[in-house]
């Protein structure tokens, strides 16, 4: 996914969750989409973590709501993978921590279980982007 795609999609789902914040139960769109580029591939992180100081920014009036995370999450993904090997369970312990913190900052139970699933959607769609053909 190319990066100034992956900047737009983000705007436009910080748009969404300020538009309709009172009107229905929404997951954090931009947050499951970085979430998911960054489990995609960990060479985003540099993207993927100013984008989200952005979206802590203008969502939370503050950064230290997911950004720590998100920061915490590539040398978790390579320090694991290093002990025990790659696999999906560190990713998606990563997962978890991060969107965690979404439910510390106030988010609603049905809204961060929203997020998880849109960022498994996103992930798979994202890492297939980056898959080479054996």
């Amino acid at each position: 996914m190319s990066i100034p795609l992956l900047l737009f999609a983000c705007l436009i789902g910080i748009i969404f969750n300020l538009g309709f914040s009172g009107v229905f139960l929404q997951p954090d769109w931009s947050l499951a989409l970085l979430l998911a580029a960054l489990l995609a591939h960990r060479g985003n992180w540099l993207y993927v973590s100013l984008a989200t100081g952005v979206h802590d920014l203008i969502l939370h009036w503050s950064v230290f709501i997911s950004l720590p995370w998100i920061l915490l999450t590539p040398v978790l993904i390579t320090w694991s993978d290093a002990q025990i090997g790659p696999s999906l369970l560190q990713r998606v312990f990563a997962m978890l921590v991060v969107i965690s913190s979404l439910f510390f900052a106030g988010w609603s139970i049905a809204s961060c279980l929203l997020t998880l699933l849109l960022c498994l959607v996103l992930w798979h769609f994202i890492a297939r982007l980056y898959v080479q053909p054996a």
